[in-house]
């Protein structure tokens, strides 16, 4: 069974992480973003902290609650969809945000600035998405 306090320290996580990207979404200019290379760290660094909080959140529950092997952090993910806890586009989307923060993380080719100002703008509500459906889940009694 998934640890209570694990659960509700990385729901906390992620709402705090999603919050400053928000912040950043609504405040932060494409062309401010493009030329300062210090936004561009601070969103990339707010981005693998949001899509880590969540794959740990989603391999905890995978490996308590479903025999997940704990191999993949896109396992977790999936495993969590095929168990009814988060629906297929929160997983697809989730799934493609951890190779987004592999990329980010650990500079796996070249990362494309524009593409995270994209990803800003547009990318946002999965972690509001995966986050009420992992607490409704737990909170139904898992």
């Amino acid at each position: 069974m998934a640890d209570e306090r694990i659960v509700s320290t990385k729901l906390e996580q992620i709402e705090q992480y999603h919050g400053e990207l928000k912040e950043k979404q609504q405040t932060l200019s494409r062309d401010e973003f493009l030329r300062d290379t210090t936004e561009q760290r601070a969103v990339e660094r707010m981005f693998e902290n949001a899509i880590q909080a969540s794959s740990d959140l989603a391999q905890h529950i995978a490996t308590q609650d479903f025999d997940f092997d704990g191999t993949t952090a896109k396992g977790a993910v999936q495993t969590l969809h095929r168990e009814g806890v988060v629906d297929e586009e929160t997983a697809t989307t989730l799934v493609a945000a951890v190779g987004f923060r592999n990329v980010l993380a650990h500079q796996y080719g070249h990362v494309d600035h524009a593409e995270v100002y994209e990803t800003l703008q547009t990318g946002l509500t999965v972690y509001d998405s995966f986050s009420r459906q992992v607490a409704r889940w737990f909170r139904d009694g898992g």
